[in-house]
């Protein structure tokens, strides 16, 4: 059976007012975040898969990018995992993009710029969520996808403590009930 390729390339573009683009995730894992997507499934670089993944959730052109953070961490996606080091090594940028802004219908169930109070919102409503008990597949759409909870600490986009990231881990690090490709568990 197929399983995850290990790689992730995320990509936050801010708008002339200060706004994030976001995509609603149309699947596991549940949230809204900036675009992101598997680098060595179907691409030949990074930067071949961040023009890809922008243009394909969101219909807009990169014109420019730098890159902010990379690392691992032990994300798990709806794909069967990686082996023998489950998650994902990142690749985390900043881009600028051109073009009418079109979420892709089924990968996304849209796209809109956040301000940053709005961000931290979806932020605080993913922590609520698990601090009551909440599960990753019940994750309401209106907060932030967990691994971005870390990914935007790293990048300085969002201020959390200590717990607060380590909840988020055991978030991002849970299995999904079934597999896109391989089944339930």
């Amino acid at each position: 059976m197929k399983t995850c390729c290990g790689t992730s390339v995320g990509v936050l573009i801010e708008d002339q007012e200060h706004r994030l683009l976001m995509v609603t995730r149309g699947w596991w894992p549940k949230g809204t975040a900036p675009v992101a997507g598997h680098v060595r499934d179907a691409h030949t670089s990074v930067a071949e898969a961040l023009v890809a993944e922008v243009q394909e959730e969101t219909g807009l052109t990169v014109t420019e990018s730098g890159l902010l953070w990379e690392g691992h961490l032990p994300n798990l996606c709806a794909s069967l995992p990686h082996v023998p080091d489950p998650g994902h090594y990142w690749w985390v940028y900043r881009a600028t993009a051109t073009g009418v802004l079109t979420p892709a219908p089924g990968e996304t169930k849209g796209a809109s710029w956040y301000t940053r109070a709005e961000v931290d919102a979806l932020a605080a409503a993913t922590l609520d969520h698990y601090r009551n008990g909440g599960l990753p597949a019940d994750q309401p759409d209106a907060s932030l996808e967990a691994v971005w909870l870390r990914l935007m600490w790293e990048t300085g986009h969002l201020r959390l403590t200590v717990e607060d990231l380590a909840l988020a881990e055991t978030a991002y690090s849970t299995a999904p009930d079934a597999y896109w490709l391989g089944g339930r568990r």
